[in-house]
């Protein structure tokens, strides 16, 4: 009985798979792909735990599960690794420069304004380290690497990793920075691992930590922006917080979540409106765990010492 409904699924899959090749539609692919899948099992992808409640959905198929032992709100269906390879090498777009590759004209010009529209880190990066010289980084999931450019630029000892290889090797060729593709290359004993809106894409947060844990010095700062996915935030802005998972975005990060994660670990949690408080960050003695005050801004900041442990 069940090999005859893995076979109807996959006709059925095929037969639609051709209409969307014809349509090239990433939401009719995407609402196809969570009918298809939602018998999936639902289990929270970073602890394992089966206790599951639902917290929100879209699109008839598609729901946010909240893990009841981690914290962790995560989209139900889930997309298998293979598709997330193919997804995010060619058809990942924003319609922006994160994503979108400029001409040879257009980008001359931000290299050379040093592209004004996208954020510096220089301000939250110099308040952890203080005035540590050649602070040694991995800007993870850099795109084409116009942050790792503006990074080098303020005088940090950066390099870029990106899983996709299109846009990694259009970096390398235009802003002549280092990118590197293969995780097994990625250099070790970096001072800090930094990723800005990476984490909520995800399939494997745990992997990302381990293998943060192995890149980093002892003393080593994890450091990870991405949307906030917290009750509170959910109340101060109900339509965008909904907005805010889907697609492309499979995890909702929280700040339970962040403690749940490190909670044997020095961290430093915060939300801001793409903005945080520089000083905030500086006060920090690296050794406590400390949540900030504000708890419904639209954007989560993560910082923690994955190699130390409290005492």
């Amino acid at each position: 009985m069940t090999s005859i409904k893995k076979l109807s699924q996959i006709i059925i899959w095929e037969y639609y798979k051709s209409i969307i090749v014809d349509m090239k539609n990433q939401k009719l692919d995407y609402l196809l792909r969570s009918a298809l899948n939602s018998t999936q099992e639902k289990k929270c992808p970073y602890c394992g735990s089966t206790d599951v409640e639902k917290i929100d959905s879209k699109y008839i198929f598609t729901s946010l599960l909240n893990c009841k032992k981690c914290s962790f709100n995560h989209r139900h269906p889930k997309d298998d690794e293979q598709w997330l390879q193919k997804f995010y090498q060619k058809e990942y777009n924003i319609e922006t420069h994160m994503t979108l590759m400029p001409s040879a004209n257009e980008i001359e010009k931000l290299k050379e304004d040093n592209f004004p529209k996208l954020r510096l880190y220089d301000k939250y990066i110099q308040a952890l380290f203080k005035s540590k010289p050649n602070v040694k980084m991995i800007d993870y999931g850099c795109s084409w690497g116009y942050n790792v450019f503006k990074l080098i630029k303020s005088g940090f000892n950066a390099v870029g990793f990106e899983l996709s290889v299109p846009r990694a090797e259009f970096g390398i060729k235009n802003l002549a920075v280092p990118i590197i593709f293969d995780i097994e290359k990625l250099p070790a004993a970096n001072d800090l691992i930094l990723s800005s809106h990476v984490i909520e894409h995800l399939s494997d947060i745990s992997g990302f930590v381990a293998l943060s844990k192995k890149l980093l010095t002892t003393d080593g700062v994890f450091m990870a922006f991405c949307p906030n996915g917290t009750d509170a935030y959910r109340k101060r802005e109900p339509h965008i917080w909904h907005i805010n998972w889907g697609l492309v975005h499979p995890n909702y990060l929280t700040i339970e979540f962040a403690q749940f994660v490190f909670k044997n670990n020095p961290y430093l949690i915060l939300t801001g409106d793409w903005d945080f408080n520089a000083e905030e960050i500086s006060n920090w003695d690296g050794k406590s765990q400390v949540v900030g005050a504000l708890k419904e801004g639209m954007e989560l900041l993560i910082i923690a010492k994955p190699n130390i442990g409290i005492k």
